[in-house]
């Protein structure tokens, strides 16, 4: 009437009219493990095999070896130990139902069948004639599941090159990929120094470490602080310098993505007050799909706080292969008494984008508000026919400053709007002349980040309804809400509107999960009420034209 195997690979068969419980090994051999072949009732606490069973049904088996059987005609659940004796863990041997919530084994129970073990060690009985699921706590030795890992990855923060005597970021910032949240508590972060480089205040020795006690990292929102305050002494001769970060997750590293190797080139900065005594590094390489927008975040420096201060020069920027320049180039002090100063870099592009020209001064710590670094942000483009791959072919020329490499980063994958997926939430319906709302729901496959760009998406309304030119959008899964209504223009008289923006999803906290689309239509005077049309459409870019509907009611 049922099976049971065990970890050793025996098989157990409730034989039912033979009153046992039979045992095959893995090389064939058959024995009986409880029951003598007599129907009927005698005693608990004896040998198994010695004892009386009643139609045997269900059988299971707990991690100490532990054999139990829903021994049905006897109205009981016993328990046969590895050593061959056999007890009662459920029901006193008397058909019926007593109240809930005393001992098991001074109940009743009224023919148990099937019988199962959870993973904590709970029996749970089907009662056939009481037409319950009975359930024992604790009755069984099992061994709790070890908690899943997350899988935990990290965002590098390290600098190309740093100048001497001066402090600058390093580490890494942790994210979760799930599906399980990871209890900060268990992660820990390591970051190994090279000789020559110290941490910050607080810090001893070259391995610096920080956990995350009290915090939590969901899978795909938000991340740990994994960045550390590093600084090269002025002792520290220049060249390349490299450091490695661990991320450990329960005392392990995890088993993915867990170890970086992190470069640093020190470097001294020369003594004159021109763009000759800026030191000009990339921050980060951006990685992008093709197609995508990204930024190039370029740090210039001067030594130990010296005022620079060039006046206006022309500084030219080559992109790297399969980059182009897009979009306004800002720049921005962050470290001055006054807050964040910030504004518009004058600029031009050439060659297709493959060239941008900066004509600005990029003066340092002459005034309190351009104390620290100076950061520029340049927006790129990711060409649509890039191929992957690192490429560290562009350059920057600040005036008479010797260039500086500039690098980008291309992946596989798609990211671009062909990854969305849309949905009409619901049939809007109105009466004629009358207006009411799409809402159309857009989601990227497995939540992948999703960052086409601004791109043209065009709407056409089902027979009898025409777009009034309201659009506007939701994050309606990030904290607290994120909207805005969406550039849009009507052409055709209303039956087409047309949205000009970047449908992004999962590039950060502030567009997780999924984007909403409100678009306002009004049904025709002349619309017949009771009609329904599946004629519209929805098409974004380059993905598939989803069908839109509306009634008339």
């Amino acid at each position: 009437m049922a099976v049971a195997v065990d970890g050793e690979e025996n098989l157990y068969i409730a034989d039912r009219h033979n009153h046992r419980v039979r045992k095959v090994t893995p090389n064939g051999n058959i024995t009986t493990v409880a029951g003598n072949g007599t129907a009927g009732y005698v005693s608990d606490g004896g040998p198994a095999l010695g004892t009386s069973l009643h139609y045997p049904w269900g059988l299971a088996l707990d991690e100490a070896g532990s054999l139990y059987i829903g021994d049905q005609h006897n109205h009981r659940v016993r328990k046969v130990t590895p050593d061959g004796i056999i007890t009662t863990v459920a029901g006193n041997g008397t058909a019926g139902y007593v109240d809930d919530g005393g001992p098991a084994a001074g109940t009743r129970l009224y023919h148990p069948l099937g019988i199962a073990l959870d993973r904590a060690g709970h029996l749970y009985i089907a009662d056939h004639y009481n037409h319950r699921i009975r359930g024992v706590t604790a009755v069984a030795q099992m061994t709790p599941p070890l908690p899943p890992a997350a899988d935990l990855y990290g965002e590098v923060v390290s600098p190309y090159r740093v100048q001497r005597g001066q402090e600058f970021d390093l580490g890494a910032r942790i994210r979760n990929r799930g599906p399980h949240p990871a209890d900060g508590q268990s992660v820990t972060v390591v970051l190994t120094l090279a000789d020559g480089l110290v941490g910050g205040p607080g810090t001893t020795g070259r391995r610096l470490t920080r956990t995350f006690t009290g915090q939590q990292l969901p899978p795909n929102q938000g991340t740990l602080d994994g960045v550390f305050r590093i600084t090269a002494p002025e002792s520290t001769p220049p060249g390349s310098y490299t450091c490695t970060l661990e991320i450990q997750y329960g005392g392990d590293l995890n088993l993915k993505d867990n170890s970086y190797t992190l470069p640093v080139t020190v470097v001294v900065p020369a003594p004159v007050a021109d763009e000759t005594a800026l030191t000009i590094f990339q921050d980060t390489v951006p990685e992008v799909a093709a197609g995508q927008r990204a930024a190039f975040n370029v740090r210039y420096t001067a030594p130990a706080g010296q005022p620079v201060n060039p006046g206006t020069i022309v500084q030219r920027y080559s992109a790297p292969t399969g980059f182009t320049f897009v979009g306004q180039p800002t720049y921005a002090y962050y470290e001055t008494i006054h807050g964040v100063i910030s504004g518009n870099l004058g600029h031009r592009v050439e060659d297709g984008g493959r060239t941008l020209v900066i004509t600005a001064n990029p003066h340092v710590n002459t005034t309190t508000s351009d104390t620290g670094s100076l950061i520029y942000t340049i927006p790129v483009q990711a060409r649509t026919d890039a191929l992957p791959g690192q490429f560290d072919n562009g350059s920057a020329s600040v005036g008479r400053h010797v260039p500086v490499q500039l690098s980008g980063k291309i992946t596989g994958a798609a990211q671009n709007e062909t990854a969305l997926r849309v949905v009409q939430e619901t049939v809007p319906g109105a009466a004629p002349n009358q207006n009411t709302t799409f809402n159309l729901e857009i989601r990227s496959l497995g939540n992948q980040p999703v960052n086409p760009g601004t791109i043209e998406q065009r709407f056409t309304a089902p027979t009898g309804f025409v777009f009034t030119g309201g659009a506007s959008y939701g994050y309606y899964f990030a904290q607290p809400y994120v909207t805005g209504n969406l550039d849009a223009r009507l052409e055709d008289g209303g039956r087409t509107l047309v949205v000009s923006s970047n449908p992004h999803l999962n590039t950060g906290a502030t567009d997780r999960t999924a984007l909403i689309y409100t678009l306002g239509i009004r049904a025709l005077p002349d619309a017949r009420p009771g009609t329904q049309s599946d004629d519209g459409q929805a098409a974004i870019g380059r993905l598939t034209p989803v069908p839109l509907t509306a009634r008339v009611l």
